[in-house]
């Protein structure tokens, strides 16, 4: 999606910065690429579960995951992480590199999501025959 359809569909942001495009009465942010389309989506609040964003940010992927499930949840509906790493306050960083997302928790819960658009894209199948 390039950045003027986001902005149409959603309204201008709360605010703008060299890198992002702020979202915040809805929880998230855009980071857009070079070429105008939105390669990056952050979801919920990097201050941890009881910060502001995580109660504005009410997305949920297909799967039904959003900020506040659990990484039960998230083991039991995606299998088991790329990778993980646990860092002192008890946070925890899960990342699933198929999906394009990594998850961060707190206390076992979700409460920040970073969705890569770019890196969960399909590859291109295109095949060209030389006459």
């Amino acid at each position: 999606m390039r950045v003027q359809e986001l902005v149409a569909k959603l309204g201008e942001p709360e605010r703008r910065t060299a890198n992002s495009l702020e979202y915040t009465r809805r929880g998230f942010a855009v980071m857009p690429g070079p070429d105008g389309t939105v390669h990056v989506i952050m979801c919920g609040d990097v201050t941890g579960i009881s910060g502001p964003l995580v109660k504005a940010f009410t997305g949920r992927t297909k799967e039904g995951i959003g900020l506040g499930s659990t990484r039960e949840d998230l083991v039991k509906t995606y299998g088991e992480p790329t990778s993980s790493e646990r860092f002192r306050g008890g946070t925890e960083s899960i990342r699933y590199d198929p999906l394009g997302i990594t998850f961060t928790l707190e206390a076992g819960k979700i409460y920040h999501m970073i969705i890569r658009l770019q890196g969960a894209r399909e590859p291109d199948r295109t095949v060209s025959l030389e006459p």
